[in-house]
């Protein structure tokens, strides 16, 4: 029987992540989030929640080294909440207890959307790969960067991955540090930039769920293959919101992927070692509370 999640399609799945994690955007566990620094704001001055909806056009692999794509035009609802405990801002959604002026733990959530089978070449015949929610602590270390109010970060996520099909199925774990760079005043103000290295790692069960072919699902063309756990690739990308007015922003987000020395390059389902994913979106803003942030 088609499960819930399935029959409401990838739009809908979509925007429940978005909704679900306060972020607009989700490509493979990369969170677009919303920039929100205006001319000559300070973050006590910004509101201390926000609502509104992106509009979205996007190019993202079916799974972590394929060698086929989706394209996607999606209104994603989002909201914005800046406390001192619970935020789901810029860095992501998040419950933080700052240990030190640039240390923070936090438990922080991600996910990724379903692929159908009947859609991909190298998995027809095979179960579709549903829904991805993540939620684990991440240590994030911050430090001033090279222009003034940017900063250098450090995160160390390990998140705890759960399917959302017919059920809540446990996929394994993920690691993925990240080093990224990070600033909100260029242009004075208008424009936000953000550019990460992302090295990831996953256990057995989650490299399983990706790349293996139990013999059922064999054919000539697709041996049976048993996956590992261990690497999973590397990311480089960078995106930009640039605010047209405190209450209008547009996005442009780019995100190439290595696979290069992959646990599981042998796998039949790993079909390509390079892959991008993109974006472009225009979010606005259209409810904000009187209350102002609460400050770092």
């Amino acid at each position: 029987m088609t499960s819930p999640a399935r029959r409401a399609g990838p739009r809908a799945q979509f925007a429940l992540f978005a909704a679900l994690f306060a972020a607009p955007l989700c490509v493979l566990a990369q969170t677009a989030p919303i920039a929100t620094e205006t001319r000559a704001s300070s973050p006590a001055e910004r509101p201390r929640w926000e609502a509104g909806v992106l509009l979205a056009a996007l190019t993202i692999p079916d799974y972590p080294a394929a060698d086929e794509s989706r394209h996607l035009l999606l209104p994603v609802p989002y909201f914005i909440y800046r406390g001192r405990v619970l935020r789901a801002d810029d860095s992501g959604s998040r419950l933080r207890r700052r240990l030190a002026p640039n240390l923070e733990i936090d438990i922080s959530g991600g996910g990724s959307l379903s692929s159908d089978a009947s859609d991909t070449e190298a998995r027809r015949g095979m179960p579709d790969l549903d829904y991805l929610v993540e939620l684990g602590p991440n240590l994030r270390l911050s430090y001033p960067g090279p222009h003034p109010k940017s900063l250098i970060v450090v995160n160390l996520p390990l998140r705890g991955v759960v399917s959302v099909g017919s059920g809540l199925d446990w996929q394994g774990m993920r690691f993925a540090p990240e080093l990224a760079y990070v600033n909100e005043r260029f242009l004075d103000g208008r424009l936000a930039l953000n550019v990460s290295l992302v090295s990831e790692f996953a256990s057995e069960r989650l490299q399983r769920y990706f790349y293996e072919v139990d013999p059922v699902y064999a054919t000539p063309e697709r041996p049976a293959y048993r996956a590992s756990a261990g690497y999973l690739g590397s990311s480089l990308g960078a995106r930009a919101w640039y605010s047209f007015t405190p209450n209008l922003r547009g996005l442009i987000s780019v995100r190439w992927y290595n696979h290069d020395g992959a646990a599981n390059e042998d796998s039949p389902l790993f079909r390509r070692a390079n892959g991008y994913s993109a974006t472009i979106g225009l979010a606005w803003s259209f409810l904000r509370s009187r209350e102002r942030a609460a400050e770092d």
